[in-house]
């Protein structure tokens, strides 16, 4: 499937997805799923990435997840750490006058607006994998499983060609050189699911918890521990195409990770929160950093028509949504009013292919980003 996307923080992007199913035993949704994604924006990030996604793999009770990718940005967000950073343009045009800079109207874009432009920004180049493999202690209803796993990636800063961050920026004056090294998270934990349909639940709860940590013993440049409980539940409002739906997540760090993992939450899942696509839609990407998360999601959807064409069925929705949280630095230094609710509101329109493959088209706002609202088109649900 070509893709031909938007995302706020990223630009337009195209690139593609290859998804091949593999239907055998009545495993539902698929007994395995290999996919291919490549994406290039026009503000010149690159994701590129080769998942496998097993159930049952080689017959054995459990499930298995394998993705091996790379990303690299021009463009990630850095306005520091805690609940009330602003990203604040006036900030950017301070410190452009500290270094001497001047404005010339008559110039589009001179130094003086390539300073301000990259000063809340960050560049590098991010190979990554992870590797997931849950045995199953019991099979659905209330299924449960074991969680072990690995994530690792490798952090260079700069770009091909320029190492290092954009020089005078936000980020430069907290990592003068950059964080340049390897994450290396190995993680342990408990999942029960119990939802009837892993692509859009109409019912059921899913819930799991782990720990995480990367130490010099597993090859990590930075040491640090952390722990996630995340719970969703899924209703189906009575007499009504309408669901439910609401995810909670508790995220603590301890230690000294580097920023990206400052940015991430734990578990099956690791994406960035909170701000971006995933966990703070209508808040620009990276913009809350902090080692202690407690974020909320609540969706209310509607699959409102079916069709076929050439013989592939597709699904049509729309959704209401609100993500929320809490974000401070850590548990002693919060950075911020720890009471600073974060809030973002926002509508959505959704197809489903052939009940396996999801797309989604979110428009969010936030009363506390000034740069919204955000648009996101998006392979995938939520949650």
């Amino acid at each position: 499937m070509p893709t031909a996307t938007f995302n706020t923080d990223e630009g337009f992007g195209t690139g593609g997805v290859i998804s091949l199913y593999h239907h055998h035993e009545g495993v539902l949704p698929y007994r395995d799923e290999l996919r291919f994604n490549v994406f290039v924006s026009s503000k010149l990030v690159q994701s590129h990435a080769v998942t496998w996604d097993a159930l049952r793999p080689f017959g054995v009770p459990g499930r298995s997840y394998v993705r091996v990718g790379y990303f690299s940005t021009l463009t990630q967000n850095y306005c520091g750490t805690g609940n009330q950073v602003t990203c604040d343009r006036a900030d950017a045009r301070a410190a452009a006058d500290a270094r001497g800079l001047v404005d010339d109207p008559a110039l589009a874009d001179d130094d003086f607006d390539t300073f301000t432009r990259r000063y809340h920004l960050m560049r590098f180049i991010r190979p990554h994998a992870t590797v997931l493999f849950r045995p199953w202690l019991r099979d659905k209803p209330w299924r449960m499983e074991l969680l072990f796993g690995w994530r690792g990636s490798y952090t260079v800063p700069g770009e091909l060609g320029e190492r290092g961050p954009y020089p005078g920026s936000r980020y430069a004056a907290d990592f003068p050189v950059g964080e340049e090294g390897l994450s290396s998270v190995p993680m342990v934990g408990f999942i029960i699911d119990n939802r009837d349909n892993e692509i859009y639940p109409r019912h059921g709860v899913y819930a799991e918890a782990s720990v995480r940590g990367g130490h010099a013993w597993t090859g990590s440049t930075w040491p640090h521990a952390g722990v996630n409980a995340t719970g969703a539940i899924f209703a189906t409002l009575p007499g009504t195409p309408l669901v439910l739906a609401s995810r909670v997540v508790a995220d603590v760090i301890v230690g000294q990770p580097s920023v990206e993992e400052l940015a991430r939450i734990g578990g099956t899942l690791d994406p960035i929160a909170f701000g971006g696509a995933f966990l703070g839609r209508g808040v620009r990407e990276h913009r809350y950093l902090g080692k202690v998360k407690l974020l909320s999601q609540t969706e209310l959807r509607a699959q409102l028509f079916d069709t076929t064409v050439l013989g592939q069925d597709l699904s049509f929705g729309a959704a209401l949504f609100s993500d929320g949280g809490l974000v401070g630095y850590d548990i002693a230094d919060w950075r911020g009013d720890p009471l600073h609710p974060l809030v973002t509101f926002g509508a959505s329109w959704r197809i489903l292919w052939n009940r396996t493959f999801a797309l989604r088209w979110d428009l969010a706002a936030s009363p506390d980003e000034a740069e919204g609202p955000g648009f996101y088109i998006i392979v995938g649900q939520v949650f």
